[in-house]
């Protein structure tokens, strides 16, 4: 299984105070669990790299550009995990 539409399940049953959350979760739904793991490595050593940048020093990590990519990705990989 490599596409579960959880952008548009959660859509159905819950209010999304971000669109772009859901736009993440579209972004990476059609992945493999492989293919999910290796986005989740390159989006938390981007994460990472934000964090340390000095100009990002005590600003909020919800500033991040890829802090809705990094929610969707970790969430698909540890739901697709139990679900496949």
């Amino acid at each position: 299984m490599s596409w579960d539409p959880v952008s548009r399940k959660l859509a159905a049953v819950a209010p999304i105070a971000d669109e772009r959350l859901a736009a993440a979760f579209a972004k990476y739904e059609h992945l493999t669990i492989a293919e999910l793991e290796a986005e989740c490595l390159a989006v938390e050593e981007a994460f990472k790299q934000w964090v340390q940048h000095p100009g990002n020093e005590g600003k909020p990590i919800q500033l991040a550009p890829m802090y809705v990519d990094r929610i969707a990705v970790d969430s698909l990989r540890e739901r697709r995990t139990w679900w496949e």
